[in-house]
């Protein structure tokens, strides 16, 4: 699968020039300064990893590859790797050089040609006397003085190269590295065995062994000998997390038992984030259970390895979640991908730009440190399925080789799609519409397939190509205005739908008060109204019913419109926000609550995006004398509360949804991440989201902003102008509200949205004037504020958004009991 090999003619050179050659210099990197940006992550709100940052992993003489990536995670660094591999030795060369160059904690790879994967050396060697471009690098066709000549200066102890093919008869491999200097290699006999060609497994198995051996008597000490399991990939993709864990693991025991003290355990991102964040935690967790403690080891991901995005912006929005996830999930080292992914091999200067974005992400990912000291999850369903086919496999045979053999013999493992004549072949996997991938059939495999409600899960043709498809799809899809919900059909995997069940508008009223997936909503919701309640009355809150209608109302909505009602001849207003009466309150009542019924005539056109309706409720907090700090905190509090009370109270419910704890393990922890808005814009402009700097984060940004989050965070300091004069301008900071939203992650986007309240008379009317609204109309509220009100602060929390984050469900319009969406004409 390392297919990013550059092509390149060989050198016309006698091969031993080589080594008396200068350093290729690094052309793309000469006019970087060391403190540059990296490419392709230029952003102010983004700390860029300094060149110097190297020198944090301490070079020392006979560092070996394990051991500087594990100097490199104690230094809280993670070490990112390129696919890069060129038949010429100059060029290899090069590459090596900017590797080492790279604005970041790199190591080296020689990837190799497929002439060398599969033995052929007569090939290779043909290929190199005709002039003829390879794949990558054929190490065991150049001489080794060749080898070391490239090497000569660049691999050294702060810059460990790693070999990289792909090949079930290594021993060639293995004996040419060894001869270069290295110490480094990955592969293994299941991982380069069923997904490259048809060599029986037993042959591979025997193969690995020998090539272990040889690893580890060939490498002169102190260096130690590296070996990096391709299990956690197989074909790349659609493998559910549990079997590509059991089969890192298994190779590395298998590595083990032949001699090899240093190991590294992939896997490979898949398509969903909350899932494999659980099975990297899984991995290490597994690997501290079952590896034997003299072993040394890590965890390395994998950047996407199937359909790669089409586009530079889905591309580098991939690698940078891979990155963050490496981070947060406690991976040590991270293998990328490039822009060019999709359409070519990548040069030397798309693999470098990758590897600074990676480490940029990193760095940000890091200022959050919740990743390697983080317990590794030991009930989540990934960890059980994962340790279930391990424990079925070590029962075969105390010899990791022929229990492996054993348990593909008889069908205890069989990866999904794998057409190699040692795999049985009766298991199948599925992409379900919560975006984890899931068991449809398991042929005689210890794990369950999944229960879809009603139905059982049948993959058809054109299902596996959308499955294929999934991940670029999602990262191609524009920065602009999202597309309306793409998901086959919502996560309770409702009977009789289809593939083609329209998730933008709501059935018949009748057909939709039956359904299964509303009562379950409706049931999440009372559970959820209880926990608020009972938050905060124990915060000392006192809940009062809200006005219906007024003779104003918030005029702060983005494009929504409030509904004019005729009250006794005078023109009052429907409701769309209580703020105005909760300030007014205060005076009786200086901690106070409403869950209050509102309705706005929103713009048609965000009918299809799955977060407006005209009529929804808020749960309205407001406190006497509180700051933004004050209120965040009770904020953050109120949706802690709500989630575990929910999780104890319906947890069945919840997961006939398809939901996991898990999905939730950050929020529970009471945290929530901060950034301004002048940051959140920097991070959207650089991702190519045309995102304006004086106005609210729109909504596709939102989105985009949500999706990238592993936990709810505040987005603080709007601008002036963007939110309604009652939100208090920062007098430390004209031109700044006091005010903030509170965005929840998975792509459910904004659940609260509040602000200190200003109070002053004189500057109401004055914040009034210059939003465009006539004071007189304000009449009552100004003598409230002439007598003088109290400085507040408070905030709104979307009941029907809060449910739909609950819940995983697609619309709002699935968690109301009679939904009303914009431009949609309802009873």
């Amino acid at each position: 699968m390392s297919t990013a090999a550059g092509l390149a003619a060989p050198d016309a050179a006698p091969p031993a020039a080589l080594a008396d050659r200068s350093p290729v210099p690094p052309s793309a990197l000469a006019d970087r300064s060391p403190a540059a940006p990296p490419a392709l992550a230029d952003r102010s709100a983004v700390p860029s990893p300094a060149t110097a940052d190297r020198s944090q992993v301490p070079p020392a003489e006979g560092v070996s590859f394990g051991q500087f990536v594990a100097a490199a995670a104690a230094a809280g660094r993670l070490v990112v790797q390129p696919r890069m591999g060129f038949s010429d030795p100059r060029v290899m060369r090069d590459g090596l050089e900017q590797t080492r160059s790279a604005v970041a904690t790199t190591v080296g790879t020689l990837t190799i040609d497929s002439y060398t994967r599969v033995g052929d050396l007569a090939a290779a060697r043909a290929a190199l006397a005709e002039g003829l471009p390879l794949n990558g690098y054929p190490i065991a066709t150049h001489p080794a003085d060749v080898t070391r000549g490239l090497l000569h200066g660049t691999a050294a102890s702060a810059f460990p190269v790693q070999v990289r093919h792909g090949s079930s008869r290594p021993e060639p491999i293995i004996r040419a590295l060894t001869a270069a200097g290295l110490d480094a290699t990955e592969g293994g006999p299941v991982s380069y065995c069923l997904p490259y060609g048809r060599t029986p497994l037993a042959e591979s198995v025997a193969n690995w062994a020998r090539a272990c051996e040889l690893l580890a008597t060939l490498v002169p000490a102190p260096r130690v000998p590296h070996l990096e399991s391709f299990g956690g990939c197989m074909l790349g993709q659609l493998c559910p997390p549990g079997l590509l864990i059991a089969l890192s693991l298994l190779e590395g025991l298998f590595f083990a038992r032949h001699g090899i003290r240093s190991v590294s355990l992939s896997y490979a991102q898949q398509t969903d984030t909350t899932q494999d964040a659980e099975a990297v935690r899984a991995l290490r967790r597994l690997a501290d259970e079952f590896l034997p403690a003299d072993v040394e080891r890590h965890v390395v991901l994998y950047t996407y390895m199937g359909v790669f995005p089409r586009t530079r912006h889905g591309a580098t929005r991939l690698l940078q979640d891979s990155a963050r996830l490496a981070v947060r999930a406690g991976a040590q080292r991270l293998i990328v991908k490039t822009a060019a992914e999709a359409h070519r091999i990548p040069t030397v200067a798309e693999n470098v730009r990758a590897l600074e974005t990676a480490a940029t992400a990193a760095t940000a990912a890091a200022r959050a440190p919740y990743g390697q000291g983080r317990p590794a999850a030991t009930g989540s369903e990934v960890y059980r399925e994962a340790r279930a086919f391990l424990e079925a496999v070590l029962e075969l045979s105390d010899d990791p080789g022929r229990a492996l053999r054993t348990a593909f013999a008889r069908g205890v493992l069989d990866v999904p799609y794998c057409l190699h004549p040692d795999n049985a072949g009766r298991s199948r996997s599925f992409l379900g519409p919560d975006g984890r991938l899931h068991w449809s059939d398991v042929g005689r495999m210890p794990v369950a397939p999944y229960a879809a409600p009603g139905a059982r899960v049948l993959m058809t043709s054109a299902g596996l190509l959308r499955a294929l498809d999934a991940v670029a799809d999602r990262y191609d899809r524009p920065p602009g205005p999202l597309p309306a919900p793409e998901h086959a059909r919502p996560a309770h995997f409702p009977t009789g739908q289809g593939d083609d069940m329209d998730l933008t508008t709501p059935p018949a009223l009748g057909e939709h008060l039956a359904s299964p997936t509303l009562r379950s909503a409706m049931l999440v919701q009372q559970e959820a109204l209880h926990a608020a309640r009972e938050f905060l009355r124990g915060e000392g809150f006192v809940e009062l019913l809200p006005p219906l209608v007024g003779p104003v109302t918030d005029p702060g909505g983005r494009g929504a419109k409030a509904l004019d009602v005729d009250y006794y001849g005078q023109p009052y207003k429907l409701m769309t926000s209580a703020i105005l009466y909760k300030q007014a309150s205060l005076k009786g009542f200086p901690r106070l609550f409403y869950i209050a019924p509102n309705v706005r005539v929103e713009p048609p056109e965000t009918a299809g995006t799955g977060r407006h309706l005209v009529e929804f409720h808020q749960i309205d907090v407001e406190l006497a004398s509180g700051t933004r700090e004050d209120v965040q905190e009770i904020a953050a509090g109120l949706l802690t509360h709500v989630v575990e009370h929910v999780w104890t109270a319906v947890p069945d419910v919840l997961r006939g949804l398809g939901r996991d704890e898990l999905d939730f393990a950050e929020l529970r922890s009471g945290k929530c991440d901060v950034r301004t808005h002048e940051e959140a814009v920097a991070r959207l402009l650089a991702n190519g989201h045309p995102q304006s700097p004086d106005a609210e984060i729109d909504w596709a940004g939102e989105h985009l902003l949500s999706l990238e989050a592993d936990r709810p965070f505040f987005v603080n300091d709007y601008p002036k102008g963007s939110r309604g004069f009652y939100d208090r301008e920062d007098p430390g900071n004209p031109g700044v509200l006091r005010n903030f939203d509170l965005i929840a992650h998975g792509g459910y986007g904004e659940l609260v949205s509040g602000s200190e309240r200003e109070s002053n008379y004189a500057t109401l009317v004055t914040r009034m004037r210059e939003s465009g609204e006539n004071p007189a109309k304000y009449a009552w509220y100004l003598d409230l504020a002439r007598e003088g009100l109290s400085p507040s602060a408070g905030f709104g929390m979307g009941l029907q958004r809060l449910v739909r984050f609950l819940t995983g469900l697609d619309a709002l319009w699935q968690v109301s009991a009679y939904p009303k969406l914009p431009g949609v004409i309802a009873p």
